[in-house]
Protein backbone atom coordinates (compact mmCIF):
# COMPACT_ATOMS: atom_id res chain seq x y z
CA UNK A 1 0.00 0.00 0.00
CA UNK A 2 1.23 3.66 -0.95
CA UNK A 3 2.00 6.17 1.44
CA UNK A 4 -0.35 7.64 4.29
CA UNK A 5 0.99 10.42 6.50
CA UNK A 6 1.94 11.01 10.25
CA UNK A 7 -1.28 13.52 10.24
CA UNK A 8 -3.63 11.17 7.65
CA UNK A 9 -2.36 7.88 10.64
CA UNK A 10 -2.92 10.31 13.73
CA UNK A 11 -6.02 11.56 12.29
CA UNK A 12 -7.88 7.48 11.68
CA UNK A 13 -6.38 6.90 15.14
CA UNK A 14 -7.65 9.73 17.33
CA UNK A 15 -10.52 9.97 15.77
CA UNK A 16 -13.62 12.59 16.86
CA UNK A 17 -16.01 11.15 19.42
CA UNK A 18 -18.64 12.83 17.10
CA UNK A 19 -18.03 11.39 14.56
CA UNK A 20 -17.91 7.83 16.21
CA UNK A 21 -20.96 8.38 17.28
CA UNK A 22 -22.50 9.55 13.96
CA UNK A 23 -21.09 6.22 12.84
CA UNK A 24 -23.02 4.39 15.09
CA UNK A 25 -26.21 6.54 14.87
CA UNK A 26 -26.14 5.79 11.25
CA UNK A 27 -26.49 2.13 11.74
CA UNK A 28 -29.16 2.27 13.98
CA UNK A 29 -30.76 4.43 11.32
CA UNK A 30 -30.13 1.72 8.80
CA UNK A 31 -30.86 -1.24 10.56
CA UNK A 32 -33.40 -0.47 13.26
CA UNK A 33 -34.57 -4.07 13.62
CA UNK A 34 -31.04 -4.62 15.17
CA UNK A 35 -31.86 -2.80 18.66
CA UNK A 36 -34.18 -3.01 20.24
CA UNK A 37 -35.65 0.88 20.35
CA UNK A 38 -35.97 3.61 18.75
CA UNK A 39 -32.84 5.88 19.22
CA UNK A 40 -33.02 9.42 21.17
CA UNK A 41 -30.56 11.40 19.49
CA UNK A 42 -29.13 13.92 22.21
CA UNK A 43 -25.53 13.69 20.55
CA UNK A 44 -25.26 16.52 17.79
CA UNK A 45 -25.34 20.09 17.96
CA UNK A 46 -27.40 20.45 15.24
CA UNK A 47 -31.24 22.30 15.49
CA UNK A 48 -34.27 20.28 14.83
CA UNK A 49 -36.04 23.48 14.10
CA UNK A 50 -36.32 24.36 10.53
CA UNK A 51 -34.91 27.61 8.68
CA UNK A 52 -36.65 30.84 8.85
CA UNK A 53 -39.26 30.71 5.53
CA UNK A 54 -37.26 33.70 4.12
CA UNK A 55 -34.80 31.17 3.05
CA UNK A 56 -36.98 28.91 1.42
CA UNK A 57 -38.81 31.78 -0.20
CA UNK A 58 -35.16 32.93 -1.66
CA UNK A 59 -34.10 29.58 -3.08
CA UNK A 60 -37.19 28.65 -4.77
CA UNK A 61 -36.68 32.26 -6.58
CA UNK A 62 -33.38 31.51 -7.61
CA UNK A 63 -34.51 27.69 -9.08
CA UNK A 64 -37.06 29.14 -11.06
CA UNK A 65 -35.17 31.85 -12.31
CA UNK A 66 -33.46 29.95 -15.10
CA UNK A 67 -30.44 33.33 -15.47
CA UNK A 68 -30.46 33.27 -11.77
CA UNK A 69 -30.00 29.43 -11.43
CA UNK A 70 -27.43 29.49 -14.29
CA UNK A 71 -25.09 32.34 -12.38
CA UNK A 72 -25.50 30.42 -9.05
CA UNK A 73 -23.56 27.49 -10.73
CA UNK A 74 -20.99 29.79 -11.33
CA UNK A 75 -17.44 30.59 -9.45
CA UNK A 76 -17.26 33.40 -7.08
CA UNK A 77 -14.73 35.45 -5.58
CA UNK A 78 -12.40 33.33 -2.64
CA UNK A 79 -13.49 36.02 -0.35
CA UNK A 80 -17.32 35.60 -1.02
CA UNK A 81 -19.32 37.86 -3.56
CA UNK A 82 -19.65 41.50 -3.11
CA UNK A 83 -23.29 41.75 -2.89
CA UNK A 84 -23.00 38.90 0.21
CA UNK A 85 -20.46 41.39 1.80
CA UNK A 86 -22.64 43.99 1.83
CA UNK A 87 -25.54 41.95 3.01
CA UNK A 88 -23.76 40.93 5.61
CA UNK A 89 -22.75 44.77 7.10
CA UNK A 90 -26.53 45.04 6.82
CA UNK A 91 -27.67 41.95 8.46
CA UNK A 92 -24.90 43.01 11.54
CA UNK A 93 -25.87 46.89 11.96
CA UNK A 94 -29.97 45.69 11.59
CA UNK A 95 -30.31 42.40 13.25
CA UNK A 96 -27.18 42.90 16.00
CA UNK A 97 -26.49 46.31 15.71
CA UNK A 98 -22.81 46.36 15.39
CA UNK A 99 -21.77 48.84 13.14
CA UNK A 100 -18.74 47.64 10.78
CA UNK A 101 -16.74 50.31 11.48
CA UNK A 102 -13.39 49.16 9.05
CA UNK A 103 -15.96 48.30 5.82
CA UNK A 104 -16.05 45.57 3.31
CA UNK A 105 -12.38 44.55 3.71
CA UNK A 106 -12.38 43.50 7.05
CA UNK A 107 -15.13 40.78 6.36
CA UNK A 108 -14.53 37.19 4.53
CA UNK A 109 -16.90 34.63 3.81
CA UNK A 110 -16.34 30.84 3.92
CA UNK A 111 -17.42 27.38 3.48
CA UNK A 112 -18.41 27.04 7.17
CA UNK A 113 -17.11 28.18 10.37
CA UNK A 114 -14.83 25.18 10.76
CA UNK A 115 -13.46 25.62 7.17
CA UNK A 116 -12.82 29.18 8.06
CA UNK A 117 -11.32 28.77 11.28
CA UNK A 118 -8.25 26.41 9.99
CA UNK A 119 -7.86 29.46 7.83
CA UNK A 120 -6.98 31.60 10.57
CA UNK A 121 -5.09 29.05 12.12
CA UNK A 122 -3.04 28.80 8.92
CA UNK A 123 -2.89 32.59 8.17
CA UNK A 124 -1.78 33.18 11.81
CA UNK A 125 0.14 30.44 12.57
CA UNK A 126 3.59 29.01 11.93
CA UNK A 127 5.01 25.41 13.03
CA UNK A 128 5.48 25.62 16.58
CA UNK A 129 3.57 28.37 17.62
CA UNK A 130 1.05 28.17 20.09
CA UNK A 131 -2.80 28.04 20.41
CA UNK A 132 -4.81 28.37 23.79
CA UNK A 133 -8.46 26.66 23.89
CA UNK A 134 -10.42 27.11 27.21
CA UNK A 135 -10.95 23.94 29.13
CA UNK A 136 -13.67 22.61 28.18
CA UNK A 137 -13.87 23.83 24.59
CA UNK A 138 -15.58 22.83 21.07
CA UNK A 139 -13.67 19.41 20.65
CA UNK A 140 -12.88 20.27 16.79
CA UNK A 141 -10.59 23.15 17.31
CA UNK A 142 -7.82 20.88 18.80
CA UNK A 143 -8.00 18.38 15.93
CA UNK A 144 -8.26 21.22 13.05
CA UNK A 145 -4.45 22.61 14.81
CA UNK A 146 -2.89 18.93 14.49
CA UNK A 147 -4.20 18.42 10.94
CA UNK A 148 -3.67 22.11 9.45
CA UNK A 149 -0.52 22.59 11.36
CA UNK A 150 1.09 19.47 10.44
CA UNK A 151 1.30 18.22 14.16
CA UNK A 152 3.54 21.47 14.56
CA UNK A 153 1.15 23.26 16.43
CA UNK A 154 1.34 23.27 20.16
CA UNK A 155 -2.14 23.36 21.99
CA UNK A 156 -2.50 24.80 25.38
CA UNK A 157 -5.87 24.59 27.66
CA UNK A 158 -7.06 27.54 29.99
CA UNK A 159 -9.48 26.14 32.51
CA UNK A 160 -12.59 28.13 32.70
CA UNK A 161 -14.75 25.54 34.63
CA UNK A 162 -12.86 24.76 38.07
CA UNK A 163 -14.94 23.23 40.53
CA UNK A 164 -18.07 23.05 38.70
CA UNK A 165 -18.26 26.76 38.14
CA UNK A 166 -17.27 28.62 34.78
CA UNK A 167 -14.96 31.30 36.33
CA UNK A 168 -12.57 32.49 33.27
CA UNK A 169 -9.81 34.23 34.53
CA UNK A 170 -7.89 36.56 32.15
CA UNK A 171 -5.28 36.31 34.65
CA UNK A 172 -4.73 32.71 34.66
CA UNK A 173 -4.67 33.45 30.71
CA UNK A 174 -2.04 35.99 31.03
CA UNK A 175 0.27 33.09 32.51
CA UNK A 176 -0.49 30.76 29.82
CA UNK A 177 1.05 33.31 26.84
CA UNK A 178 4.41 33.30 25.96
CA UNK A 179 5.99 34.75 22.58
CA UNK A 180 4.70 31.89 20.58
CA UNK A 181 1.09 32.21 21.43
CA UNK A 182 -0.19 33.41 18.73
CA UNK A 183 -4.19 32.97 18.92
CA UNK A 184 -7.16 32.25 21.47
CA UNK A 185 -10.38 30.66 20.89
CA UNK A 186 -13.47 31.51 22.81
CA UNK A 187 -16.58 30.75 22.12
CA UNK A 188 -19.78 32.13 23.70
CA UNK A 189 -22.29 30.96 24.61
CA UNK A 190 -20.27 28.11 24.71
CA UNK A 191 -19.57 24.71 23.56
CA UNK A 192 -19.89 22.28 25.29
CA UNK A 193 -20.49 24.33 28.65
CA UNK A 194 -23.18 26.68 27.31
CA UNK A 195 -21.87 29.39 29.67
CA UNK A 196 -21.77 33.24 29.02
CA UNK A 197 -18.65 34.99 29.39
CA UNK A 198 -19.13 38.04 30.66
CA UNK A 199 -18.79 41.18 29.51
CA UNK A 200 -16.23 42.30 31.81
CA UNK A 201 -13.97 39.15 31.67
CA UNK A 202 -13.81 39.06 27.47
CA UNK A 203 -12.62 42.93 27.59
CA UNK A 204 -9.81 41.37 30.38
CA UNK A 205 -9.05 38.60 27.83
CA UNK A 206 -8.47 41.15 24.89
CA UNK A 207 -6.75 43.47 26.85
CA UNK A 208 -4.67 40.95 28.06
CA UNK A 209 -3.99 39.67 24.44
CA UNK A 210 -3.48 43.00 22.94
CA UNK A 211 -0.97 43.61 25.31
CA UNK A 212 1.18 40.73 24.34
CA UNK A 213 0.36 40.81 20.72
CA UNK A 214 -2.16 37.59 20.58
CA UNK A 215 -5.17 36.94 18.12
CA UNK A 216 -8.19 36.38 19.84
CA UNK A 217 -11.31 34.50 17.75
CA UNK A 218 -14.08 35.05 19.62
CA UNK A 219 -16.75 32.18 18.22
CA UNK A 220 -20.32 33.64 18.23
CA UNK A 221 -22.09 30.62 16.95
CA UNK A 222 -24.90 30.64 19.34
CA UNK A 223 -25.26 34.16 19.59
CA UNK A 224 -28.74 33.49 18.76
CA UNK A 225 -29.60 31.14 21.45
CA UNK A 226 -29.01 33.96 24.55
CA UNK A 227 -31.17 33.18 27.56
CA UNK A 228 -31.23 36.56 28.86
CA UNK A 229 -29.79 39.65 28.39
CA UNK A 230 -27.44 39.78 25.27
CA UNK A 231 -23.57 40.94 26.27
CA UNK A 232 -22.54 44.06 25.07
CA UNK A 233 -19.87 42.33 22.71
CA UNK A 234 -22.42 41.02 20.79
CA UNK A 235 -23.35 44.17 19.24
CA UNK A 236 -20.33 46.77 20.09
CA UNK A 237 -17.35 47.69 17.21
CA UNK A 238 -14.89 44.83 16.68
CA UNK A 239 -11.31 44.88 18.81
CA UNK A 240 -8.24 45.67 16.93
CA UNK A 241 -7.13 42.32 18.35
CA UNK A 242 -10.44 40.88 18.13
CA UNK A 243 -11.24 38.15 15.22
CA UNK A 244 -15.20 38.00 15.65
CA UNK A 245 -16.29 34.09 13.65
CA UNK A 246 -19.80 34.11 12.65
CA UNK A 247 -21.76 30.86 11.78
CA UNK A 248 -25.46 30.42 9.59
CA UNK A 249 -25.68 26.95 10.89
CA UNK A 250 -27.26 27.78 14.07
CA UNK A 251 -29.21 30.81 13.68
CA UNK A 252 -30.42 30.53 10.45
CA UNK A 253 -30.46 26.58 11.60
CA UNK A 254 -28.97 25.83 8.16
CA UNK A 255 -25.55 23.49 9.11
CA UNK A 256 -25.75 21.97 6.05
CA UNK A 257 -25.33 24.99 3.85
CA UNK A 258 -21.75 25.52 4.84
CA UNK A 259 -21.73 29.28 5.17
CA UNK A 260 -19.46 31.27 7.65
CA UNK A 261 -17.74 34.89 8.21
CA UNK A 262 -15.61 36.37 10.07
CA UNK A 263 -14.85 40.06 11.07
CA UNK A 264 -11.69 40.77 11.61
CA UNK A 265 -8.23 43.12 10.86
CA UNK A 266 -8.18 44.03 6.74
CA UNK A 267 -4.63 42.94 6.51
CA UNK A 268 -5.19 39.86 8.50
CA UNK A 269 -8.73 38.81 6.04
CA UNK A 270 -5.90 39.85 3.29
CA UNK A 271 -4.22 36.84 4.40
CA UNK A 272 -6.83 34.19 5.30
CA UNK A 273 -8.15 35.04 1.30
CA UNK A 274 -4.63 33.94 -0.01
CA UNK A 275 -4.72 30.93 2.16
CA UNK A 276 -8.23 30.47 1.07
CA UNK A 277 -7.57 30.69 -2.95
CA UNK A 278 -5.34 27.32 -2.30
CA UNK A 279 -8.03 25.58 -0.57
CA UNK A 280 -11.42 26.19 -1.18
CA UNK A 281 -11.32 28.67 -4.26
CA UNK A 282 -14.90 29.83 -3.08
CA UNK A 283 -17.70 29.10 -0.80
CA UNK A 284 -20.87 27.79 -2.80
CA UNK A 285 -22.27 30.42 -4.80
CA UNK A 286 -26.01 29.35 -4.90
CA UNK A 287 -25.58 29.86 -1.07
CA UNK A 288 -24.54 33.00 -1.41
CA UNK A 289 -27.27 33.78 -3.57
CA UNK A 290 -30.13 32.80 -1.30
CA UNK A 291 -28.71 34.90 1.75
CA UNK A 292 -28.15 37.81 -0.77
CA UNK A 293 -31.86 37.83 -1.39
CA UNK A 294 -32.88 36.65 2.20
CA UNK A 295 -30.80 40.08 3.70
CA UNK A 296 -32.06 42.53 0.94
CA UNK A 297 -34.41 44.16 2.29
CA UNK A 298 -35.22 45.97 5.94
CA UNK A 299 -38.34 43.53 6.43
CA UNK A 300 -36.49 40.60 5.80
CA UNK A 301 -34.16 41.81 8.45
CA UNK A 302 -36.36 42.56 10.92
CA UNK A 303 -38.47 39.59 10.17
CA UNK A 304 -34.93 37.35 10.85
CA UNK A 305 -34.72 39.46 14.11
CA UNK A 306 -38.54 38.41 15.16
CA UNK A 307 -37.72 34.64 14.35
CA UNK A 308 -34.59 34.89 16.64
CA UNK A 309 -36.69 35.95 19.51
CA UNK A 310 -39.33 33.14 19.38
CA UNK A 311 -36.34 30.82 18.95
CA UNK A 312 -34.43 32.27 22.03
CA UNK A 313 -37.78 31.48 23.62
CA UNK A 314 -38.58 28.14 22.79
CA UNK A 315 -34.20 26.64 23.40
CA UNK A 316 -34.75 28.55 26.77
CA UNK A 317 -37.86 26.41 27.63
CA UNK A 318 -36.46 23.45 26.71
CA UNK A 319 -32.96 23.87 27.65
CA UNK A 320 -34.50 24.12 31.83
CA UNK A 321 -37.09 21.50 31.04
CA UNK A 322 -33.56 19.38 30.34
CA UNK A 323 -31.62 20.70 33.51
CA UNK A 324 -34.55 20.09 35.55
CA UNK A 325 -35.14 16.21 34.53
CA UNK A 326 -31.42 15.60 34.49
CA UNK A 327 -31.00 16.71 37.90
CA UNK A 328 -33.79 14.32 38.83
CA UNK A 329 -33.06 11.05 36.85
CA UNK A 330 -29.25 11.23 37.50
CA UNK A 331 -29.07 12.82 41.39
CA UNK A 332 -25.37 12.33 41.35
CA UNK A 333 -24.55 14.47 38.26
CA UNK A 334 -23.41 17.88 38.84
CA UNK A 335 -24.81 19.75 35.63
CA UNK A 336 -24.36 23.10 34.74
CA UNK A 337 -26.72 25.39 34.29
CA UNK A 338 -27.37 26.52 30.41
CA UNK A 339 -27.15 30.43 30.05
CA UNK A 340 -27.72 29.94 25.94
CA UNK A 341 -26.44 27.59 23.27
CA UNK A 342 -28.04 23.73 22.68
CA UNK A 343 -26.40 21.81 25.68
CA UNK A 344 -26.51 20.68 29.40
CA UNK A 345 -22.64 19.97 30.68
CA UNK A 346 -22.55 17.29 33.49
CA UNK A 347 -20.13 15.58 35.75
CA UNK A 348 -21.20 12.06 35.67
CA UNK A 349 -18.12 11.29 37.38
CA UNK A 350 -20.00 9.41 40.38
CA UNK A 351 -21.58 7.03 37.61
CA UNK A 352 -18.59 6.34 35.67
CA UNK A 353 -15.54 8.13 35.36
CA UNK A 354 -14.61 6.81 31.87
CA UNK A 355 -17.21 9.12 29.53
CA UNK A 356 -16.58 7.40 26.12
CA UNK A 357 -17.44 3.93 28.19
CA UNK A 358 -20.62 5.88 29.64
CA UNK A 359 -21.74 7.01 26.51
CA UNK A 360 -21.22 3.75 24.74
CA UNK A 361 -22.81 1.75 27.51
CA UNK A 362 -25.86 4.04 27.38
CA UNK A 363 -26.56 3.73 23.67
CA UNK A 364 -25.51 -0.42 23.79
CA UNK A 365 -27.82 -0.35 26.58
CA UNK A 366 -31.18 1.98 26.04
CA UNK A 367 -30.40 3.70 22.65
CA UNK A 368 -29.81 7.07 24.14
CA UNK A 369 -26.95 9.03 22.22
CA UNK A 370 -24.45 11.66 24.52
CA UNK A 371 -21.23 13.26 23.73
CA UNK A 372 -18.10 12.11 26.15
CA UNK A 373 -16.37 14.69 27.73
CA UNK A 374 -13.14 13.69 26.73
CA UNK A 375 -13.06 15.26 23.34
CA UNK A 376 -13.45 18.73 24.91
CA UNK A 377 -11.18 18.55 27.42
CA UNK A 378 -12.87 17.26 30.64
CA UNK A 379 -13.11 13.57 31.28
CA UNK A 380 -15.71 12.65 33.34
CA UNK A 381 -18.05 14.58 31.89
CA UNK A 382 -20.90 14.59 29.24
CA UNK A 383 -22.36 17.08 26.75
CA UNK A 384 -26.33 16.51 25.99
CA UNK A 385 -27.47 18.28 23.14
CA UNK A 386 -31.20 19.11 23.14
CA UNK A 387 -31.23 21.14 20.23
CA UNK A 388 -32.43 18.00 17.83
CA UNK A 389 -35.34 17.40 20.10
CA UNK A 390 -36.30 21.15 20.37
CA UNK A 391 -39.88 20.30 18.78
CA UNK A 392 -40.26 17.38 20.24
CA UNK A 393 -39.24 17.64 24.04
CA UNK A 394 -41.68 14.62 24.94
CA UNK A 395 -38.19 13.06 23.92
CA UNK A 396 -36.27 14.52 26.71
CA UNK A 397 -38.67 12.91 29.16
CA UNK A 398 -38.19 9.23 27.79
CA UNK A 399 -34.74 9.77 27.33
CA UNK A 400 -34.44 10.85 30.88
CA UNK A 401 -36.51 7.72 31.58
CA UNK A 402 -33.92 5.38 30.00
CA UNK A 403 -31.82 6.93 31.67
CA UNK A 404 -33.24 6.58 35.38
CA UNK A 405 -33.59 2.75 34.13
CA UNK A 406 -29.68 2.47 32.89
CA UNK A 407 -28.56 3.77 35.75
CA UNK A 408 -30.53 1.40 38.05
CA UNK A 409 -29.51 -1.76 36.00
Amino acid sequence: MPHISKVGRYAVENPSAIREIMTIVADFEKHPEKYPRKLIYLAGGWPQDPPPPVLRKALKEIVEDEGAFNLSARYGPTKGEPDLIEAIVRYEEAVWKRPVREGEDAIIAGAGSTELTAAFMLACMDPRDELILTCPGYLNYKRQAEVEGLLTFKVKWWPVVKDHEYEPDPGELSDLITDRTRLVIITTPGNPDSMIMSEDTLEGVLDVAEEKGVWVMVDLAYRAFCFSREPSYFSRPRRENEILMCTFSKELRAPGWRLAYAIADAGLVGAVNAVEQARTLCPSTLVQKIIIRAFSSDENLKDLRAFYDEGRKKYAEVAKMTFEALQEAMPKAVPLEPQGGFYVFFDASAYEPNSKAFCRKLLDGVQVALTPGKDFGMEGWIRLSYAPVVQTPELITEAMERIKEFIGS
